[in-house]
């Protein structure tokens, strides 16, 4: 995990896990290489450990997106001293059994993140969550033990069932947690990295190789509609107010798409100032009212620059698969000729392919 971490420094949760299981593997080497009486090196050793569930916990958060915050961080804190203080003051069994209930309720704590998650891949995420939640209950044993037996005095190195319960777990836990966790980190980056190649940086839209994908892929049916969008005299924009106003006119644009899609519809960046949306199961004056609107909303809206205020337009063509639909780039070729009659007419204009539906509007 540290090798994969080194190779990709936004993977934190990585490094917060090794972190935690470099801590409890020295606390528990600290804690076996010396007489159990010694509980200045006992005191030290639990806490390292309890420092490191803290910290595979922290992991767990990172790898599932919640935040935490400083009080996260004082709360997990305080269980540290919780585990030392007993131990040092000559209670030994009760400092190792509140240990014992806290790397329980941590360990639990971990496996609900990941439960709470398990949607992104459910069954290696049930499987993580299922052996944290083993490991958690194998701790649980070894506290129930002590607190029944009462030696809150120990001075000796536990040895009973429920301690041979939990080096088992352990043991298989981390090389199962381990696996599952790099298999889960991989498969994520490689999700990542096809949304990436998929996606259109400046926007945020899907760009032309993913659309025309999708469209391949059985994503485009009779009763579709696709409308092409082009921003009016954008290259005067960026002539005249720079690259960096022509990006953001961009971006308004594509958040005008977006305010306007429905579940299922698709919004992509195809050029440089060209867009395309895929309307599921719409008629052609749907599609014509929906351009219309991304249309007219875009034309409110304007860009602040010291060059002055910046407003920009753009024109539409529709076009909508019928059941003798040619496929995809068909009915596309068909919604960029209505986009070349609306330019023709004036711009700042939703053309459809029939005359009976066509939109025009003053520019």
């Amino acid at each position: 995990m540290l090798n994969v971490w080194l190779h990709n420094r936004a993977d934190t949760f990585l490094i917060g896990w090794t972190l935690g299981m470099v801590l409890l593997g020295i606390g528990v080497v600290a804690y076996y290489a010396f007489p159990a009486d010694r509980l200045e090196i006992a005191a030290a050793a639990f806490m390292l450990e309890i420092l490191g569930f803290v910290f595979v916990f922290i992991a767990a958060c990172q790898f599932t997106g919640r935040a935490t915050t400083r009080r996260h961080w004082l709360v997990l804190g305080m269980a540290v001293p919780l585990v030392g203080v007993p131990i040092l003051i000559g209670y030994d069994g009760l400092g190792m059994m509140i240990y014992n209930f806290l790397a329980g309720s941590l360990l639990m704590a971990t496996a609900m993140q990941y439960w709470n998650a398990r949607a992104e891949a459910p069954s290696p995420i049930a499987a993580l969550s299922t052996l944290y939640a083993l490991a958690a209950v194998s701790f649980y044993a070894c506290g129930t033990i002590i607190a029944h037996e009462q030696t809150w005095v120990m001075r000796v190195h536990p040895d009973n069932w429920a301690e041979k319960f939990n080096a088992i777990m352990c043991i298989a836990g981390i090389t199962g947690i381990g696996a599952l966790s790099l298999g889960l980190n991989n498969a994520r980056a490689a999700r990542k990295h096809r949304a990436d190649a998929e996606t259109d940086m400046l926007t945020g839209l899907a760009n032309r190789r993913a659309l025309f994908e999708r469209m391949a892929n059985g994503g485009f049916t009779a009763g579709h509609a696709v409308v092409v969008f082009d921003l009016d005299r954008f290259k005067a924009i960026n002539d005249r107010y720079g690259h960096a106003t022509g990006d953001e006119v961009l971006r308004r644009f594509a958040e005008a798409l977006r305010l306007n899609l429905r579940a299922g519809d698709i919004a992509a960046r195809t050029g440089g100032e060209e867009f395309v949306l895929v309307l599921r199961e719409a008629s052609l004056p749907l599609a014509t009212s929906t351009a219309e609107r991304i249309r007219a909303l875009f034309a409110e809206s304007h860009v602040e620059t010291a060059r002055g205020r910046v407003a920009a337009t753009a024109s539409a063509g529709v076009a909508l698969a019928g059941p003798e639909a040619g496929g995809f780039e068909e009915v596309l070729g068909r919604a960029d000729a209505s986009l070349y009659r609306a330019k023709h007419g004036g711009r700042n204009r939703v053309g459809a392919e029939l005359t009976l539906h066509s939109l025009q509007v003053a520019g």
